[in-house]
């Protein structure tokens, strides 16, 4: 049942091709507000979500979500097309997901991003939970706030309420979990989370 909201966990911008003009990222972070279907979903169940830091609950919009801030990331913000952004990463912190007597630790957040699609790895409880493809979204949806640098020097960059949808694969997995525990039906165009990233591009030196 919690897998499909532990995926928010996963997160990050996808390894690059040989043609894929590479950049670094610094002092970002990112959040993840639930819908209200999955927060109303997880109040009815009594789930609740301590984080780990320095990862931290947050409220917005009338919404609760948790910040990780990111470590390390890589990648092509394709500025011309948010469609093809892509890159990798790694946020510090994680989450405490609680369900009546379980508790569901989830640490070690790392995520790979291409092509409208992010795919994540993290440890639960300890375990790896290998890379799986968890969320995907449709770029023209988010605000995407640009400030541009002088030409080579860091680029600030901010996208706001992306709405994300389940990918095939772990919608699948829900549908198990809900004719196993009477959970919901969600559909390939369910919002499960709204994501606000920030952070700062810095272009390559050559």
């Amino acid at each position: 049942m919690t897998s499909p909201l532990l995926a928010h966990a996963a997160m990050a911008p996808a390894a690059a091709d040989a043609s894929t003009t590479i950049g670094v990222g610094e002092g970002g972070w990112i959040e993840i507000v639930w819908a209200p279907q999955a927060q109303a979903e997880m109040d009815q169940r009594g789930a609740t979500v301590e984080a780990i830091a320095p990862a931290e609950l947050i409220e917005r919009n009338g919404g609760r979500g948790i910040r990780f801030p990111v470590r390390s990331a890589q990648g092509d913000p394709s500025l011309s097309n948010p469609a093809h952004t892509q890159g990798t990463g790694v946020a510090d912190g994680g989450l405490i997901l609680r369900v009546a007597s379980t508790e569901v630790r989830v640490t070690r957040l790392a995520g790979d991003v291409r092509d409208e699609q992010i795919s994540g790895r993290y440890m639960v409880n300890d375990v790896d939970a290998g890379m799986q493809p968890v969320f995907r979204w449709r770029a023209t949806e988010g605000d995407l706030a640009v400030v541009p640098g002088a030409p080579g020097k860091p680029v600030e960059l901010k996208i706001s309420d992306l709405p994300v949808r389940l990918t095939s694969e772990m919608l699948d997995l829900w549908t198990t979990s809900a004719r196993s525990y009477g959970l919901p039906s969600l559909s390939a165009d369910t919002v499960v989370a709204h994501v606000t990233a920030q952070g700062r591009f810095v272009p390559p030196t050559s």
